[in-house]
């Protein structure tokens, strides 16, 4: 269901606004997560996103060459690297956000009834809550 619900929901905005369904991650972290200036350590989007530090890499280089992201090494530790969104990914995410949020609404939201979206929430709020809590295979 997820995977599909995905799929479905961000082949819209890439064809409409050129943003991949990894694309709108990124962003939307870097829109929540971001210092007030704008800056967020690398690994801290990592863990944010769950992803493997060489996959955000790779894309973040990929977001990088489309002017959506700059990258900079932070002035205290050479060896911690920084990101935030650029002018051009900031504005990409803000149009992209209500296109994405009306297919999820179209696609899952307006087939439950009140009572199944509290469940349903409920439900995901719990499950998330053992998955953050759980400690990661190895």
């Amino acid at each position: 269901m997820s995977a599909l619900l995905v799929s479905r929901t961000a082949r819209p905005v890439q064809v409409e606004f050129g943003l991949s369904e990894a694309d709108c991650a990124v962003l939307t972290e870097l829109s929540q997560t971001a210092a007030a200036d704008g800056w967020i350590r690398i690994s801290e989007l990592v863990a944010c996103l769950g992803w493997e530090k060489s996959r955000l890499s790779h894309h973040l280089s990929r977001m990088e060459k489309r002017g959506l992201v700059v990258r900079k090494e932070y002035a205290d530790d050479r060896r911690t690297a920084l990101v935030a969104a650029t002018r051009e990914g900031r504005s990409a995410i803000v149009e992209a956000s209500p296109r994405q949020a009306e297919e999820i609404r179209r696609l899952f939201f307006d087939h439950l009834s009140s009572v199944q979206i509290v469940w349903f929430t409920e439900i995901a709020e719990r499950i998330i809550e053992k998955v953050r809590a759980a400690p990661e295979a190895p």
